[in-house]
C-alpha cells in the first residue's frame, strides 16, 4: 500500500475509533408506521424513503477470520494471532460486534476447513476468539493452490452469522485456492454464489500470491468487500484499517421484507446501489412498497431498513384484509374471465 493511500485509510480508522457511541450515524425510515384496510386481491402502497445519517454505521457487524494455515504462512500467523487481541478491543468500541474464527488447509492434510470460533459477541466473549486464533499452527499444504474457496463456501454457510447484522470475513494467505477446491469441489462461481448470497463483505489480506490467480480480487469485487496488500508485519493494521473503511463506506440501500406474513404479497422497485460515504448524510427514495391481500385477516409486522445487508432502522405495519377466500391464482383468473365472456355471449344470444 503506498504512502499517501496508507495515510488516508489510517486516518478514516483513527476518526472511526476517535467517535463516541453518540456520534454512531442515525439512519432512519419514513414513515415509521403504516396502516391500511384492503379487500382480499386490493392493494395498498406507502412510499418509502431511508435516510443514510453523516457518521460512522450502528449497525451491528459480524466479523470472521478466515486464516490459510498451511506451512508458508508460519510468519503471517504468528503476527495475527499476537494482534488479534488489540484489533478486538479497537474495533468492539464501534458497536455490538461478534467475531469468529476459521482456518484451512489442502486436500491431503488432516482436515480441509476447520471452524474454530462461531461468531461471539466481543465483548464479552474476546477470550473465546483469542484462543481460538491461537489454536493456529502452520503445517501442510504440499502443492501451491489450497482450499480457500471450499473454506469460503464453508464459512459463509456455517459460520453461526447474526441476522441482520453486516458481515464480513476477513480473508488472508499467501497462496490462491484450487479451482474446483477441496473434497467438495467448489468452484470460484459457488464461492461467489454463497458469499453474495449470504451478505458477506470479503475483505482479503494477500501475503503473497493470494490473488496470483485473480480469485481475490473477483471475490472482494463480487462481495463489495476490498484487498490489501501488505507485508507479515502490517497485517493487523490493514484488518483494523479495512474494517474502519467498511463502517465509513456503503454501497446498497434497500428493505428486508422477510418478516411479510403469507397472507400478504409485497414488493417495491429494489434497493438503490452505488458508491457512497457517511461524510455527509444522504436520502434515499426507494418508491413505493405495494401490499396485496391474499387471506383475510390482520397482520402486524415489520419492514426493515437496510445499509449494506445490516438493518439500521424499522418500520411496523398493520394491514387488515377482509374479504373471502384467497386471490385466485392466474390460471384461475383466466378460466374465470373465459366463463364469464361465455356467459356474456350466452346473454346475447337470448
Amino acid at each position: 500500500m503506498g504512502l499517501l493511500k496508507r495515510f488516508l485509510v489510517f486516518g478514516c480508522v483513527f476518526g472511526l475509533l476517535m467517535l463516541p457511541m453518540a456520534a454512531m450515524a442515525g439512519d432512519t425510515i419514513s414513515p415509521t408506521s403504516f396502516s391500511a384496510s384492503i379487500s382480499v386481491g386490493g392493494t395498498t402502497s406507502v412510499d418509502k424513503k431511508v435516510d443514510v445519517s453523516a457518521g460512522t454505521s450502528a449497525v451491528s457487524a459480524d466479523i470472521f477470520f478466515l486464516a490459510d494455515t498451511t506451512g508458508s504462512m508460519y510468519s503471517a500467523l504468528s503476527s495475527v494471532q499476537s494482534g488479534a487481541s488489540t484489533i478486538m478491543s479497537t474495533v468492539s468500541s464501534t458497536g455490538a460486534l461478534y467475531f469468529g474464527a476459521g482456518e484451512y488447509k489442502d486436500s491431503g492434510d488432516a482436515y480441509e476447513y476447520k471452524l474454530n470460533q462461531t461468531l461471539t459477541q466481543v465483548p464479552p466473549n474476546g477470550a473465546s476468539v483469542q484462543s481460538a486464533v491461537n489454536s493456529w499452527s502452520a503445517a501442510g499444504g504440499g502443492d501451491y493452490p489450497e482450499s480457500g474457496l471450499q473454506a469460503l463456501k464453508l464459512a459463509a454457510t456455517g459460520a453461526g452469522w447474526t441476522p441482520g447484522a453486516a458481515k464480513f470475513i476477513v480473508w488472508f494467505g499467501d497462496a490462491p485456492s484450487h479451482d474446483p477446491a477441496g473434497s467438495s469441489g467448489t468452484t470460484l462461481a459457488q464461492a461467489e454464489a454463497a458469499l453474495t448470497g449470504a451478505g458477506i463483505h470479503v475483505i482479503a489480506i494477500n501475503e503473497g500470491g493470494l490473488d496470483d490467480y485473480g480469485q481475490a480480487t473477483a471475490i472482494t469485487a463480487a462481495t463489495g468487500g476490498a484487498l490489501y496488500n501488505s507485508s507479515y508485519s502490517g497485517v493487523a493494521a490493514e484488518i483494523e484499517a479495512a474494517l474502519g473503511t467498511a463502517f465509513l463506506t456503503y454501497s446498497k440501500v434497500g428493505l428486508d421484507l422477510s418478516d411479510v406474513p403469507a397472507g400478504l404479497l409485497a414488493s417495491y422497485g429494489g434497493a438503490k446501489t452505488g458508491s457512497w460515504d457517511r461524510s455527509i448524510g444522504r436520502d434515499f427514495d426507494l418508491g413505493n412498497l405495494t401490499f396485496t391481500g391474499v387471506t383475510p385477516g390482520e397482520y402486524k409486522f415489520n419492514v426493515y431498513a437496510t445499509v449494506d445487508g445490516g438493518t439500521v432502522a424499522t418500520e411496523t405495519e398493520d394491514i387488515i384484509v377482509g374479504g373471502g377466500g384467497k386471490v385466485p391464482e392466474p390460471a384461475t383468473m383466466i378460466l374465470l374471465g373465459l366463463g364469464l365472456l361465455g356467459l356474456a355471449g350466452a346473454r346475447r344470444k337470448l
